[in-house]
This record gives C-alpha cells, structure tokens and sequence, in this order.
C-alpha cells in the first residue's frame, strides 16, 4: 500500500489535487512501483521517475530528469540540471493538454537510466 500519508498534511484545497495528480500518474502506467521518495509519494521504475510534492497554494509533479524530456506545451518548469515540475493550481490543470504526454516521455526516459534496483525496494 502506497504512503500518501504527505497528502495528509496539505490545506483542504490542494490536498484533492495531490490525489487527483498522483491518481492520474498511476492510470497512465499502472505498472509503475510506488514508492516514498524524500518524504513525498512517488513512482519509480530504473530510477525515480516522478514524485507529487504538495505545497501550500498547489502541487507540483516532480519529474527527476524532466530537463531531458519533450516540453512542446511549456508544461515543464525548473531551471537544474535535470529536474523539471509540472505546477497544478486546480483541479482543470490536470486535464491540460500535454500532461499526460510528459507523463509517458518520463517512463520511457527511464528505460534507458541504470537499474538502480528500486523496483524491489517499492510498495507496488
């Protein structure tokens, strides 16, 4: 079982969308581990792939080497070296057009990364 206790912990209104980004990241792999990463839910595979951090005013989907994926709808923001968020401020952001596609570019990004042996770790 999956520890979204972090979620718990958010103001009433960013608390659903923590879930609903989360839910949303599960139904486009259901095969992804789930997995508890710096304190925040995440899936990982090879490497961590995702994490949803909630913050006070909104809930960012953390994508570990999002630098390295395709951002043609200017989703992805951040400025490191290789970690890229999606912001979500309400519940319409999630349905924006694009989501879903970085979503997928993370998980086939991750195939080419080292196994970092994960998957054995996580809670699936």
């Amino acid at each position: 079982m999956p520890d979204l206790s972090h979620f718990d912990r958010l103001d009433d209104h960013v608390a659903p969308i923590a879930h609903a980004v989360y839910d949303l990241v599960a139904e486009v792999d259901p095969s992804l581990h789930r997995m508890k990463r710096w304190n925040f839910p995440g899936f990982v595979a090879n490497s961590t792939i995702v994490t949803v951090c909630g913050q006070p005013n909104y809930v960012n989907l953390q994508f570990f080497y999002g630098a390295h994926l395709p951002n043609p709808q200017g989703l992805l923001e951040g400025t490191g070296k290789d970690l890229r968020h999606i912001k979500f401020r309400s519940m319409p952001d999630i349905a924006r057009e694009g989501v879903r596609e970085v979503i997928l570019a993370a998980i086939e990004y991750d195939k080419t990364l080292r196994d970092e042996g994960l998957r054995a770790k996580a809670d699936k």
